[in-house]
């Protein structure tokens, strides 16, 4: 039995890390890290080649191009559909040790997400995405790590320099560490759509 090639997701740049030009062989997806692990998840072994950047806490799926052409507006809830001829950073295959790591390599038979899995998993942790406007952004619970809208701040750090950082906390998990309360929930089932 013969392995299928592998061929590197053609566009990628040639040094550890470079700003390319999107090609008309791939668009991109990118989510906020904080809840896209769970997408991924969902996803298993149908997901594509995905990069986290550790600096923007952002993750990035590849997709056909105009695969999320009928895609709403979701920039309230983090997703952002970027189109060939868009400007975008990434890695080279080998990744980049101090910010950028492929959580799945992009040399594969098929480095390509197919659109409809993708937010199918995305709906599937965030809510559907022709309310995102209306439903707001999704947290992170800091102990469970359960998507959450009506979360709770636990923490703030904001810098001189205007960068910075916030968790949140599910309600169950917030009972039970701030209030005493019981807080017993059930985690998120890590299976999603078929």
């Amino acid at each position: 039995m013969t392995a299928a090639p592998q061929t590197p997701l053609p566009g990628l740049p040639a040094e550890p890390i470079e700003t390319v030009t999107i090609p008309d062989s791939w668009n991109a997806v990118t989510l906020p890290s904080v809840w896209g692990g769970h997408v991924l998840g969902i996803l298993g072994i149908r997901s594509g080649a995905v990069l986290e950047d550790a600096f923007v806490q952002g993750m990035v799926w590849f997709i056909p191009p105009g695969g999320a052409a009928a895609w709403p507006e979701t920039g309230a809830l983090g997703v952002r559909v970027l189109p060939t001829g868009h400007d975008v950073t990434l890695a080279g295959p080998d990744g980049c040790r101090r910010t950028m790591t492929w959580l799945r390599p992009p040399l594969t038979p098929s480095p390509l997400t197919d659109p409809g899995d993708l937010r199918a998993a995305i709906e599937y942790t965030a809510g559907p995405l022709d309310q995102a406007a209306a439903l707001g952004p999704v947290w992170a619970c800091r102990y469970c790590g359960a998507p959450v809208r009506d979360a709770h701040l636990m923490e703030r750090f904001e810098s001189l320099n205007g960068s910075g950082w916030s968790t949140y906390a599910c309600g169950p998990c917030w009972n039970t560490t701030v209030r005493g309360g019981p807080g017993r929930h059930l985690h998120p089932v890590q299976e999603g759509p078929r």
